[in-house]
């Protein structure tokens, strides 16, 4: 790499090292935040340095990357290659927009080794950035990721034309990653998956390739395969698959449970609990154990599970089987009852396991993983509440998010009071209130509904703040459109549970403008949304907060309190309600104290929470 680059990721680590959380629990909570904040600053000026170093540096090679030399492209492979290495997802999209140009220079010259590998890396960087906006149910991605494994996978065709046995290996991976671009939860995608996953079969078990390319991993290969194929479970849980995807399932889970077992024979090696289980659950799905047994062979798995183990096995066993347990937990509603102690012992690990977790740790894999613990959430009345699930894995993740939607959560109550107080009448319809006296009435009912949607209006922001936290440069477009998915996250988890779903268009709307004129996500249409008034109070009390900055750790690095609010009194009647902006004056007194002072507060809530203090929540 040249120093730059080396530069580059010696910054980026020590971002992620500046902004983890995974470390402990302070003691001092105002010298905590001092020290957040002197932290914030070294970032701020980190990511200024290494916006430079991309601008003068990089960007000029990559918009003119016909014309790089052989050792400027051999020194771009290398620095990508640092960017995303399995768990080490330092810079994902930097990766992707390098692998991209790298790919236009391979095509342009006509480099086919080059090219093909390129092509792989680039669909996997693609896969990677997939799995991200999955959360949000969004699937930009999985075209451009079948082109590129596709196009590489064609190289089949000139195979005994191309000598290098590396890049054949590589076209066999592609060959089998295009099965990544398709999803098993629809016919039309499971069906193109399957495809994918039989050709792949066909061309790794032809003994013609092998005795070609004798050097290449075909064990290997074939296993990585079979274990997508297994992937296919989830339409067996679903009841979709039809007669012959079920026997090819069966078939996999049985193939990597034997080799699983092998390992344990020939090399003494502890077997993957994640394949393990799979294979548990084949056998349930065809009838040789029951429901019961299943079960108990997931509390098994999940009670040996290495608590500091984030392996890529350890993240599923800590941070997915619980999700696993409670989906089929659903299949018998008279076992919900009695595993209730098993399975809110499993949330409140699983909590704990997920603070551990340091940054740059398999990101994509691990928000995947949440994303299903919370798509299987189940709610016990006298017992951990989606709601309270939610804020605790936030917390967990990162406390700084947490502290933001705490201030938002006090803010839009203040607001929200001050409406009672002093225009009821522009509250009429929350809450299905038909008139002033019932909102009167029903005010403090009103004023918690106002606060419980301050804290989850960005509950979906934690499953993308990596795009952030991490960065150690100025956001790319491309992170921008990502990161800006996080509203349909919102969405998407809030209305998995009963109990959340009345959160749903404040988690969508609270970006979007009061006059529709610009925001996002377009899709909110604030004269669709029951409670608009109570949205577009929270997007003043969220901009207040973000405009001050606390969110990354204090206040002094972004406006004073007294600067926030002149803005958002600028923004009235276009981004923000001009009803309820007219309302701050009365209370900025407050506001401003509370601005100033909340933050300790809020950071002694987090961590108490964490330390298990709340534990009638956590437990």
């Amino acid at each position: 790499m040249r120093e730059y680059q080396e530069k580059y990721i010696e910054n980026l680590l020590q971002v992620m090292a500046l902004s983890d959380f995974s470390s402990g629990i302070p003691e001092d909570i105002p010298q905590f935040i001092e020290e957040r904040r002197q932290n914030n600053i070294r970032i701020r000026g980190i990511i200024r340095e290494n916006t430079e170093l991309l601008r003068t540096n990089l960007m000029p090679v990559l918009d003119d990357i016909a014309s790089a030399s052989d050792e400027e492209i051999a020194e771009l492979e290398d620095f990508a290659s640092h960017l995303l290495r399995g768990a080490r997802q330092l810079d994902l999209v930097l990766n992707y927009t390098v692998r991209n140009a790298l790919v236009a220079f391979a095509r342009r010259h006509g480099r086919r080794d080059m090219l093909i590998r390129q092509l792989y890396h680039t669909g996997m960087a693609l896969f990677y950035m997939q799995q991200i906006i999955r959360l949000a149910d969004k699937n930009d991605y999985n075209w451009k990721m079948s082109l590129m494994f596709g196009e590489a996978a064609s190289y089949i065709r000139q195979y005994d034309e191309i000598e290098d046995a590396e890049t054949r290996g590589y076209i066999h991976r592609a060959m089998a990653n295009l099965a990544l671009a398709y999803r098993w939860d629809t016919p039309e995608e499971a069906e193109r998956k399957s495809k994918a996953i039989r050709r792949s079969f066909h061309v790794l078990t032809d003994p013609e390739y092998h005795r070609k390319t004798p050097s290449l991993p075909w064990d290997t290969f074939l296993y990585k395969s079979h274990q997508e194929r297994t992937t296919a479970m989830q339409m067996l849980r679903m009841g979709t698959a039809d007669a012959r995807i079920v026997r090819e399932v069966m078939e996999s889970a049985e193939y990597v449970y034997k080799k699983q077992m092998e390992d344990v024979e020939k090399k003494g090696r502890k077997p993957s609990a994640r394949w393990v289980l799979e294979y548990d659950i084949a056998l349930y799905h065809c009838g040789v154990l029951t429901l019961s047994q299943l079960l108990t062979s997931m509390e098994k798995v999940f009670m040996d599970q290495d608590a500091h183990d984030f392996s890529m096995d350890g993240l599923w066993g800590n941070a997915m089987l619980p999700a696993y347990y409670a989906e089929y937990l659903r299949s018998d509603e008279s076992l919900i009852g009695r595993k209730k102690e098993v399975l809110l012992y499993m949330y409140g690990r699983m909590i704990r396991y997920v603070h551990g977790v340091p940054n740059g740790t398999l990101n994509s894999r691990l928000i995947s993983h949440l994303l299903d613990g919370l798509t299987t959430f189940i709610e016990y009345p006298d017992g951990i509440q989606a709601r309270d699930f939610l804020i605790n894995l936030v917390i967990s993740r990162d406390p700084d998010i947490y502290v933001f939607l705490q201030l938002t959560a006090d803010i839009t109550r203040m607001i929200t009071q001050a409406a009672l107080e002093t225009v009821p009448e522009q509250l009429v319809g929350v809450l299905s209130c038909e008139d002033v006296s019932e909102v009167r009435r029903r005010g403090p009912e009103i004023a918690q509904f106002a606060y419980e949607c301050g804290m989850l209006h960005d509950i979906g922001i934690f499953l993308f703040d990596s795009l952030v936290t991490t960065a150690a440069r100025s956001q790319l477009e491309e992170e921008k459109r990502m990161y800006g998915y996080h509203t349909d996250a919102g969405r998407r988890i809030l209305s998995r549970c009963e109990s959340t779903q009345k959160y749903v268009p404040a988690a969508l709307g609270h970006h979007r403008f009061y006059d529709g004129s610009g925001g996002y996500p377009e899709e909110y249409r604030r004269e669709e949304d029951p409670n608009r008034q109570i949205t577009d109070i929270v997007g003043i009390a969220s901009y207040l907060v973000g405009l001050t900055d606390v969110k990354f750790g204090g206040g002094s690095v972004g406006l004073t309190p007294e600067e926030a609010l002149a803005q958002v009194r600028r923004e009235a009647g276009t981004r923000l309600s001009p009803v309820f902006v007219q309302l701050l004056p009365q209370i900025e007194g407050e506001l401003t104290a509370y601005l100033r002072e909340g933050v300790v507060r809020a950071y002694e809530q987090a961590f108490d929470r964490i330390r298990g203090e709340d534990a009638e929540k956590i437990q």
